[in-house]
């Protein structure tokens, strides 16, 4: 008798541990089930997004679950402007939107470095990593050295306003 008890009891404790596994595999799922790109899909889904834009940076890639496009290629081109490319499981586009919320005119190289180094020197060190028209000014975001980002707000004349408190990204 003793000895079913142990067989059972041993049974159960792994079945509670494959369904924690399991449970903590799907909690890793980000919400709409959308997965991050890396590797070679990276690559071939970045060349292809940039082959479209004729260059730019790859701010964000990740593959689609669901209906719709395969792959979707966030791209920051050199003026700040952002657009998300679609495409199919070949890589091929299907599809381009403006990813701007300004809805405005894209940003000039002069417009862009002008607020770009006000926000720097405002937040005292830092990577730009995005620089968007906010009505007549400009809200820069920039990646501090030790990996939290901070928003600086840039008047129309160029002089920073104020910024926001360094948080981290959680992704």
């Amino acid at each position: 008798m003793r000895r079913k008890f142990v067989v059972i009891a041993g049974v159960a404790a792994a079945a509670v541990v494959a369904g924690g596994a399991t449970v903590a595999g799907a909690a890793n799922t980000p919400p709409g089930g959308d997965q991050p790109l890396s590797g070679t899909e990276l690559q071939q889904a970045g060349d292809a997004a940039l082959a479209h834009t004729g260059g730019g940076t790859v701010t964000e890639a990740e593959v689609e679950n669901g209906p719709g496009p395969a792959y979707e290629v966030e791209v920051q081109s050199p003026d700040g402007s952002r657009v998300e490319v679609n495409l199919d499981s070949s890589y091929k586009v299907s599809g381009v939107e403006r990813d701007d919320d300004s809805g405005g005119p894209a940003l000039s190289a002069d417009e862009r470095d002008k607020a770009a180094n006000a926000a720097l020197a405002k937040a005292g060190q830092g990577t730009v990593s995005e620089v968007e028209r906010e009505g007549g000014a400009y809200e820069v975001e920039i990646r501090l050295d030790n990996g939290s980002e901070v928003e600086v707000q840039v008047g129309g004349d160029f002089q920073a306003l104020n910024q926001s408190a360094p948080e981290f990204d959680d992704d």
